[in-house]
Parts: structure tokens; sequence; C-alpha cells
């Protein structure tokens, strides 16, 4: 007899997804801040997530991307649709659910550590989603000269004509998430024993993604079954995420138990993707994770998504590697390795080498 599926799953404990009060980095007391780094540096060791309050992106911000993701994701599919990312080169605009037969064009590199979970196969026969997003990256003009050069991922966004105030109040969240995602990148360093600004060398025109997203409501029973996100592990640098109260974030934990990143008004979730681990010689941990919005209501999220530049090419960091823990690869070049992961589950216009 095949044991009935559980509907509801215990929320994460404070030692498996840590709460990290990030308010020294307003007060600039260093001790403080060291101290902080450090809890930082333990939970990306250790767990690859955790929960930070007292940051510096107001709740006013917050609250309205909210209610600017909802006025989008109500509109009629045929709206949302005349932005699909089908029609963008860049892998931005609208993706609706159910889209398990979009055909997709694989192009990139990557290298061993960097998504061992895609496989091409599975891909090709992946499951419809009862989620659909919107997402941008930087907004570049024709003028650009990346843009010019025709380099792959650099572009314009899709943007829809008919609600006003949409494109301001997503382009201004998206100018604080890449405040906030440099501020992080200064935490990370401390915690590694690196000058604060050692990061920012990788991220001065960075492909930094701002994904809207909106899970349907449906029956715990089939939530449970087919899930509303594939467990996947992130692929950039690290994740800032803002989920509604619904909660729905799953995290694996290191014995295998799935389990609830609780909810917490105006904090963010944060996670290591693969190229922070990568890059920290696996000394910070990137975690399997997934939705299942068991709830019987919609959910929405926010995440951002801190990718470095196309053109930086990582490189085990020196204080994470030593005699008892040589260098486990090489290098790895982030725009290859975005577009190996980007081409394989996405649409774009455009075919193989020819779309960007």
């Amino acid at each position: 007899m095949t044991a009935a599926p559980v509907l509801l799953s215990r929320w994460a404990t404070q030692e498996e997804v840590p709460v990290i009060d990030f308010s020294p980095l307003k007060s600039g007391n260093e001790s403080a801040i060291e101290r902080m780094s450090r809890e930082v540096h333990d939970a990306c060791r250790d767990a690859g997530f955790f929960t930070v309050i007292n940051h510096p992106v107001p709740p006013a911000a917050i609250k309205d991307i909210f209610a600017t993701s909802r006025r989008f994701f109500h509109q009629p599919l045929d709206a949302k649709m005349r932005v699909h990312m089908g029609l963008s080169e860049n892998f931005r605009g609208f993706i609706p659910t159910e889209r398990g037969e979009e055909e997709r064009n694989f192009r990139g590199k990557a290298i061993p550590g960097f998504q061992n979970h895609i496989n091409d196969t599975q891909l090709k026969k992946r499951r419809d989603n009862k989620n659909e997003v919107f997402q941008i990256s930087a907004e570049l003009g024709p003028d650009d000269p990346d843009v010019r050069a025709a380099k792959p991922l650099h572009g314009s966004n899709l943007w829809p004509d008919d609600l006003p105030g949409f494109r301001d109040s997503v382009l201004g969240y998206y100018g604080l998430m890449q405040d906030f995602a440099m501020d992080m990148a200064g935490v990370f360093a401390r915690g590694l024993n690196l000058e604060p600004d050692y990061f920012a060398r990788y991220y001065r025109k960075p492909l930094m993604q701002l994904r809207l997203l909106h899970y349907l409501p449906q029956a715990p029973e089939i939530a449970v079954e087919t899930g509303n996100s594939m467990a996947h592990c992130d692929a950039g640098g690290f994740t800032m995420l803002q989920q509604d109260d619904t909660g729905g974030l799953e995290v694996m934990t290191p014995k295998g138990e799935w389990v609830v990143v609780p909810p917490v008004e105006n904090s963010f979730v944060v996670n290591i993707a693969d190229t922070m681990k990568l890059w920290t010689n696996h000394r910070f941990a990137s975690t399997l994770h997934r939705v299942v919005n068991r709830y019987g209501k919609e959910r929405f999220s926010v995440g951002f998504f801190t990718n470095p530049d196309y053109d930086a090419e990582i490189t085990p960091i020196p204080t994470c590697v030593g005699p008892d823990d040589p260098p486990r690869f090489e290098s790895m070049k982030t725009g290859d390795a975005m577009l190996y992961l980007y081409s394989r589950i996405w649409p774009s216009k455009g075919r193989g080498a020819d779309a960007a």
C-alpha cells in the first residue's frame, strides 16, 4: 500500500535557515559588521540559505513591487503574451504556465560542478509548471557598446504598453536591489577574509536579473505530487528573494528532508548559487530548493539573481584554497555558463548561435 503524500511540511529551524540582523550596515559599527559577516559566512557554509531582517531596502518599495507584480499577472493572458520571452533575444519578458513544450536552442558551455541537476534529455520532456514569470535585466539601449557588438545577454527589456508606471516601478526596484546586492557582496567578502570591495571588479556591468513570480492556487494533493518548480540550485552568485506570506519555498536539509522557509514580513531570503559555490572552492553551499504551493491560494514572490559580468572569469578565491583544500576547478566564464543554463530552460528569439 502506497503511503499518502504529506500535505504539510514543517518550518525550518533557526539552525537550518538562520535569521540574521543586518542593522549593523546602517550603524557603520565595524566590529558589529564583522560579527554579522561571520554569521553570514557560517550560514553560507552550513546551510546555503539565510533570512535577512533590518536590511536597507525600504518597506514601501517592497510593497510597491508586489502591487506592481499583481497588476501585471492579473492581466488577461493575451496581454501578457505580447511580451512573451520568445520575442526576446536576451531571455527577458513573460513566461506563461504550462510551457513544457516550448522549443529551446541549446548553446553555451558549463564546467563540472555547475548546474549538475540540469539534464538535456529531462529538459526536453519538462513538465508543465503552475507558475508564471516576468523578468528583466539591465536596460541597455541601442547605443550601448555591448549591444552594438551583439554581445549575448545585453540589450533592452520587453515592456507592456498598457500598464502605466509598470516600467518605472520595476526599474526602480531593480536599482535598489543592485545596491543591496553589492552591500551583500561586501559582507560575503568580509566573511571570507577579503577586502570588502573584492567582488566589485566582477560586477561592473553584471547580468543581474529581477524576476516577478506568480504561483497559481491548486489542491494540496496536486501541489505535493507535481510541485510548482522543479527542485534546483540557482546558477549565479547568490539570490535575494522576497516572498509573500503564503509560504511554499522549501529547502533540502543535509539529512535529505524538505523544510519550509518561514515567511517573515519585509525580510529577504538569501541563498548561495552555483557560481559562488565554485568561487569559494565549495566552502559555501549551493542548496537544492523548490516551491510547493500547498496552501490553496495564489502566491507571489520577487527574486533578484546576482550574476556577475558576462566577461567575468571565475577562479577559486585565494582565501578558500590551501594545502588541505586544493582548487576544485581552474576557471569558468560567466557568460558561457549563463548561456548554457538559460538556453536549456527558457525560449528565445532566433536559433542556435544566432540567438543571444
